[in-house]
């Protein structure tokens, strides 16, 4: 005999949202059981669409496809339920019921997870911050969470990703879908080394309704939301929203007051969101790790080059000159450690040390 649970995936698989399946929970029992009375004690909170969409439906074949393609695309379904299930979901309001997740969940949700979100179209200032608040985040071994968009979404994920840390992209679509398709690359590296989280069932579409509500799960999975560049009318403010009602704590970058993506981030600040300037800002939330030399995997010459960085000789020619080495030796050494997430590019051949890196 078929269970509630199936009966919430089930209706989720139908396309219903999480707050319908909420108003008619009490009567999931008599779904499978009998499913005339099912359809009858569902009349009273369900329109008469949603009504006849049940009646209609041929439960077993949408859950034999399902099982289908979770086999064939290695993605796994956690119910509210399941001991599995995220437990931040269950202190927020319209709680998702059914989630689709591929990638490694648990391993992330182990971490402390910040969220970043932003404009789609952004400012070179908005994309350098981006770039830094995630570096700062992995050096502090904090997961990002965040939407999976183009623009600032993307950066900040693919910033902490490529610095060796954790991501999770909350998606308005199915599973299986990559939106926008020009984040394949970032949807796989996120699978492989992060984990897509999503409510909408298996090829489901960038339906303009979908994204609103997904950004109450970016929220709920993160201590605090940090807000790097948005419009007056913004997305990203809706995630702020939802953080705000969920008690967490709100960082917005102030920005210039005639750029109109600084304008939903400098309103969030007149209207009380804390004021992220620097990394230190986020003490309060993170605690700093400072990776100390002692403690990081390097040779005695990359030691050296960290150390004349550190006084700043920090670019290649000033290196050769001071350590007498050839400039292909250089280059290949500061490779090594940028790759390493220990020093980063400023541009124009200068490099700075990470976040959190001290040099004896």
């Amino acid at each position: 005999m078929k269970t509630v649970r199936e009966g919430k995936i089930a209706l989720s698989l139908l396309g219903f949202t999480a707050e319908q399946i909420h108003k008619i929970e009490e009567d999931l029992p008599s779904y499978f059981q009998n499913k005339e009375l099912f359809l009858e004690q569902v009349k009273k909170n369900l329109g008469p669409n949603l009504v006849q969409k049940i009646k209609n439906a041929d439960e077993e074949a949408l859950l034999a496809k399902l099982r289908e393609d979770m086999n064939r695309l290695k993605f796994q379904v956690s119910v509210d339920q399941d001991e599995d299930y995220p437990d931040e979901f269950n202190y927020i309001e319209n709680p998702p019921v059914v989630l689709y997740i591929r990638g490694d969940l648990r391993r992330v949700l182990e971490k402390e997870r910040c969220g970043i979100v932003g404009a789609r179209s952004h400012t070179a200032y908005g994309k350098a911050v981006a770039q830094d608040i995630s570096r700062g985040l992995v050096d502090r071994d904090v997961a990002v969470v965040s939407g999976m968009a183009l623009g600032i979404d993307a950066i900040s994920q693919w910033a902490c990703l490529d610095q060796g840390g954790r991501s999770i992209g909350v998606l308005g679509t199915g599973v299986d879908v990559i939106y926008p398709t020009r984040n394949k690359d970032l949807y796989y590296k996120l699978v492989e080394e992060g984990a897509i989280i999503t409510e909408y069932p298996p090829g489901s579409q960038a339906l303009p309704h979908h994204f609103p509500l997904r950004n109450r799960i970016i929220s709920a999975l993160s201590q605090c939301v940090i807000v790097i560049e948005a419009k007056e009318k913004s997305g990203s403010l809706i995630t702020a929203r939802y953080a705000a009602e969920q008690g967490k704590d709100i960082f917005a970058v102030p920005g210039n007051i005639n750029s109109p993506y600084s304008q939903g981030t400098n309103l969030l600040i007149r209207d009380g969101a804390l004021i992220y300037t620097k990394q230190e800002d986020l003490d309060f939330i993170f605690k700093k790790k400072t990776r100390q030399a002692v403690d990081l995997d390097i040779d005695e010459d990359e030691r050296l080059y960290l150390q004349w960085i550190a006084q700043g000789m920090n670019t290649a020619n000033l290196i050769c000159l001071k350590t007498g080495h050839k400039i292909a030796t250089v280059n290949m050494i500061l490779t090594l450690l940028e790759m390493k997430g220990i020093i980063q590019s400023q541009g124009t051949d200068q490099f700075v040390l990470c976040a959190g890196v001290q040099i004896d």
